[in-house]
């Protein structure tokens, strides 16, 4: 399988997050070429330089060699337009094309959803911060999750219960947009208690799924697990939301990962936040337990659907942070040994070694991916990889290990079984 697309070249397209999709390709196609937005009306060294140093090489755009390249992989968000116009070019194309307006523009998204009558939590759409603050205010101190669309960067989702507690972030949200706050489309949801996060994590070609997937689990930003499961095991009302968004994707030509999240209370399955992309997690975990992923993604770049061949029956993925990497240059350091169950975010490499370069995105700088037949190692494995990682401020959550445990035995108390071990 790996020779057989040696006299194939492949462009990487991203946003800076994934260039280890990059990496692991090199092992398999003959010219790797990796690019990611940098231009601006002035432009910072540290984008220029993701993906530096590494086996692929490093393009400023793709315009210099659309003409070489077979095959255009976009594993992250925003970039449809160029995908529709490469592909009315001829080209193979491996990513979400338009479809990731399901995950960009949430309120259109959800009025979408409630047509195609996928259970949903109860929600509003508030325009403006004004409208927001009365909003909060009028639920006294309910749980609520606020989210926006399409620029992230402004703000990620975040929780409050009660207007007092959350008042100074609503102000410093204010502050931040300016004029754009009270044109800002906010979405405000209900909390869901006593559930969980699952989803089955997959690719899809055209609306159409693989007979065998991942069905994971997440510790929010911080671990996820996933057992391979036969489509025709998993839950019956969780299938039933992929199956129902399938005309859609169709329609929208979709043909990328996909993750629908989705929120559980034992035979209750609501959607939440619709992944349109390479998810993170757990694309990284992906990344190593997807033993034909060159051949998926060069024939779903053609409309053709390939099945799935895992390497184990289990997957972990354990999230590194460092809040020195937000805006600092970070050297990271660990045994070379280790280096493939390391999956980095905004990383070069110099003579002096590894480095995450800062994108203000946010602490995320890696995570640690383990694969096998026995939960219980996979945690333990990553654990001991996740000590060996040096680094100013480096830290691993690794107490997420007890708590992803309960979850697990909370959803075999629902019928829902991910691990075997419990």
């Amino acid at each position: 399988m790996t020779d057989a697309y040696k006299s194939k070249s492949v462009a990487v397209c991203d946003n800076g997050i994934f260039s280890e999709l990059a990496e692991t390709l090199s092992a398999s196609f003959g010219k790797v070429y990796y690019t990611a937005p940098w231009v601006s009306a002035f432009p910072s060294s540290y984008q220029v330089e993701i993906g530096e140093g590494f086996s692929f090489e490093r393009v400023n755009d793709i315009w210099g060699i659309v003409d070489d390249v077979d095959l255009f992989v976009f594993p992250d968000l925003f970039q449809g337009p160029l995908q529709e116009y490469l592909d009315g070019k001829g080209k193979r194309v491996f990513g979400s094309r338009s479809g990731d307006e399901l995950e960009n523009y949430r309120g259109e998204a959800k009025t979408h959803f409630e047509e195609l009558d996928i259970p949903q939590g109860p929600y509003k759409i508030a325009k403006g911060i004004t409208e927001l603050r009365r909003y909060i205010q009028s639920r006294g101190k309910d749980k609520l999750w606020i989210k926006i669309n399409l620029t992230r960067k402004d703000t990620e989702t975040f929780a409050l219960s009660g207007y007092e507690g959350v008042k100074n972030r609503l102000d410093r949200i204010e502050a931040d947009l300016g004029p754009v706050a009270e044109a800002m489309q906010f979405i405000v949801e209900d909390d869901l208690p006593d559930t969980i996060d699952i989803a089955i994590d997959t690719h899809c070609i055209d609306g159409a799924y693989p007979n065998v997937s991942l069905l994971g689990t997440e510790e929010k930003g911080e671990a996820y697990v996933a057992a391979v499961k036969p489509w025709s095991e998993l839950p019956s009302n969780l299938t039933d939301i992929y199956y129902e968004l399938s005309p859609t994707f169709k329609k929208y030509g979709y043909r990328n990962f996909l993750s629908l999240e989705c929120r559980t209370r034992k035979d209750e399955v609501w959607l939440g936040d619709p992944c349109c992309r390479a998810g993170s997690p757990p694309f990284e975990l992906q990344l190593n337990m997807l033993r034909n992923l060159p051949e998926i993604l060069w024939e779903g770049s053609g409309g053709k659907l390939v099945e799935p061949k895992y390497a184990g029956r289990y997957g972990f993925e354990l999230i590194v942070h460092s809040e020195w990497a937000d805006k600092n240059p970070l050297r990271l350091e660990f045994p070379d040994e280790f280096r493939d169950k390391i999956k980095l975010r905004y990383a070069s490499k110099f003579d002096n070694g590894i480095w995450v370069m800062p994108q203000g995105a946010g602490p995320r700088v890696a995570a640690v991916v383990t694969h096998g037949d026995s939960l219980e190692d996979l945690f333990a494995e990553a654990e001991e990889i996740s000590l060996q990682i040096k680094g100013i401020q480096v830290e691993s959550f690794t107490h997420s290990i007890p708590a992803l445990r309960k979850t697990l035995a909370k959803l075999r108390e629902w019928g829902i079984i991910l691990s075997e071990e419990q």
